[in-house]
């Protein structure tokens, strides 16, 4: 059950979403005026090289776009970088790891100018002068250049010290990069021992017993260690789904979200800690719901609705009389359902509002419910659920928070099944915050339905230079179980 009521017919496409929560996105450029001077600074490389090739070194319009390159470099400086790298990437600009489609197809000479000497990777320090620009442009039109030591050493001749040349770019490491075997087995048995003392919380609270809270604090401060390091790894653990468990799994997967929405709207550890205990408990009222009516198929009767909406005054209540230091877990657990335009339940004063961490934990229960299959109804493609949870924003759930958890999931996230535009079928392996239409991929299944030995990973933001569009691109989402995949989290 979700707080989204009186559905419309249309949501909003993929499109629309990316574009709405475009601001939201973590991206270093994301903004206009940031991904602007992105695009001066390629745009001010490409005059140069083009310049320095039609003009003699002496030719003032050599000099003038020189001089506009070291203003572009200080521009991006200003956003506060020590330095910049433009990258080249399987034929495709990118300024850091933000992609630049258009600009890939506009600027295709510059690109192959770049190849063709070796190098896959220029970085400009914040040093960067206009003796460093004239050697840069001079090492463009050396036709005796062809590879990255050569490069180097033509730079280093020329006393050029605040750039550096790369063969390859660390998009390419990225497509290798991943969680370790043993990394992802130390986060399953955090995820494992999560689920165990939830149990036990469930146990002792049916039998009316005090339970220990440590247990979970320690999962909390265990999921949070590894959200430092690896956030992608620790949401990618909200894929794994329990049919037979799901209240459990749920919690887990509730907290998860929560920690890593929270995280990116620049809450400091200490909340994080409070938000997460609050999102493990915050359903704790549902243990006093008889199940027959938690997992009824059918349509609740009134009475049986009314004992539902019981469980936010309920849960509160029961952490209330384990008097908890932190007071969060008990306002989260009545609030949760309140809704973010309070029309929902325990009814309060009108000038009162949810909390910031109610607010959380409501839109990441909403996704998650939505995103599971339980024995009542299939799950909902996790685009589809994010279109919903759009629809709801400013009435069901707060606008701001709904465009920040999109923005860190992404328009397909991490574990969606989806077909490619080839017919292939892959599993979206990691988000680009640059472009949340386009994430990279493991591609699974051939077009023909056979299963790849190998499985390999597609960056969906690579370019066709001769349209200035994606090569692949996403055709729809799937559910797992169409596509025979059993568990989406082994292959993430």
């Amino acid at each position: 059950m979700t707080d989204i009521d009186n559905r419309p017919d249309r949501l909003e496409t993929p499109e629309e979403m990316a574009a709405a929560a475009a601001g939201s996105a973590r991206s270093p450029f994301s903004s206009r005026k940031r991904l602007e001077r992105a695009r001066e600074l390629v745009r001010s490389i490409a005059v140069a090289s083009t310049n320095a090739a039609l003009y003699p070194p002496t030719h003032p319009s050599v000099a003038q776009s020189v001089g506009e390159l070291v203003e572009a470099v200080a521009g991006v400086v200003e956003l506060g970088f020590e330095e910049i790298t433009l990258n080249i990437y399987k034929g495709t600009l990118f300024v850091e790891d933000h992609v630049l489609p258009e600009e890939s197809a506009t600027y295709a000479k510059l690109i192959d100018e770049l190849l063709a000497r070796g190098i896959s990777a220029v970085t400009f320090s914040e040093d960067f002068g206009t003796s460093d620009g004239d050697g840069l442009i001079a090492l463009m039109g050396a036709s005796d250049v062809h590879d990255v030591n050569s490069a180097r050493e033509f730079l280093g001749a020329r006393g050029v010290s605040a750039i550096s040349v790369a063969e390859t770019t660390t998009l390419a490491d990225e497509e290798r990069g991943g969680t370790t075997k043993e990394a992802k087995a130390k986060l399953r048995k955090h995820y494992e021992g999560g689920i165990a003392a939830m149990r036990d919380v469930e146990t002792q609270v049916k039998l009316g017993k005090v339970f220990a809270v440590g247990p979970l604090q320690g999962l909390v401060n265990a999921l949070l260690q590894n959200l430092f390091t690896d956030s992608a790894a620790v949401l990618g653990l909200t894929a794994i789904k329990s049919h037979d468990d799901y209240t459990l799994n749920h919690s887990i997967n509730v907290c998860i979200l929560s920690l890593s929405l929270g995280a990116s709207l620049g809450l400091d550890e200490e909340s994080l800690r409070s938000l997460g205990l609050s999102a493990l408990l915050y359903d704790l009222g549902k243990v006093r719901i008889p199940e027959v009516i938690l997992n009824k198929e059918g349509p609740l009767t009134a009475d049986e609705w009314q004992i539902i909406k019981s469980h936010a005054a309920e849960g509160a209540d029961l952490l209330k009389r384990i008097q908890l230091v932190d007071q969060m877990p008990m306002v989260v657990a009545f609030e949760h359902h309140q809704r973010h335009d309070l029309q929902g339940y325990p009814e309060t004063a009108a000038t009162q509002e949810q909390h910031l961490f109610s607010r959380i934990v409501a839109l990441c229960d909403a996704y998650d419910a939505m995103t599971t299959s339980r024995p009542f109804r299939r799950e909902i493609r996790p685009d589809k659920a994010l279109a919903v949870l759009m629809q709801g924003r400013g009435k069901a759930y707060d606008p701001s928070i709904t465009k920040a958890l999109v923005a860190m999931l992404g328009i397909y996230p991490m574990g969606a099944v989806v077909k490619l535009s080839d017919g292939m079928t892959a599993i979206v392996f990691r988000v680009n915050r640059d472009d949340l239409l386009c994430p990279r991929v493991k591609v699974l299944i051939d077009a023909d339905g056979r299963w790849i030995d190998e499985p390999q990973i597609v960056d969906l933001r690579i370019i066709d230079r001769s349209s200035g569009l994606p090569v692949l691109t996403i055709a729809e989402c799937i559910p797992s179980a169409d596509a025979g995949i059993d568990d989406v989290w082994e292959y993430l």
